[in-house]
């Protein structure tokens, strides 16, 4: 068999809409954990020390929010310019 540059090995194909065992399985935890599990889960997180309760959060928090690229952001002398806290939580 000759493969065509450009043409799939499988013309059929899966059909639209068609999903994998493995995103099914992910969309089936994402909603249990939304949902039936998220008390429970909130529970776990609140008994954690904080170190760990930052830590299982963001751990967490990645499989349904995209990470985002850090900037650095810099004058124009190439100085490290460090942005104001939007809000300040520290005690006074």
């Amino acid at each position: 068999m000759v493969f065509v540059k450009g043409q799939s090995g499988n013309p059929a194909g899966s059909k639209k809409g068609h999903k994998k065992e493995k995103t099914k399985a992910w969309e089936r935890l994402g909603h249990y954990i939304a949902n039936e599990g998220a008390d429970q889960y909130m529970a776990y997180l609140m008994e954690s020390e904080p170190k760990d309760y930052m830590q299982r959060f963001e751990s967490t928090l990645e499989y349904f929010k995209p990470k985002l690229a850090r900037t650095e952001l810099t004058g124009k002398d190439g100085e490290r310019l460090i942005p104001k806290p939007i809000l300040d939580v520290s005690k006074d």
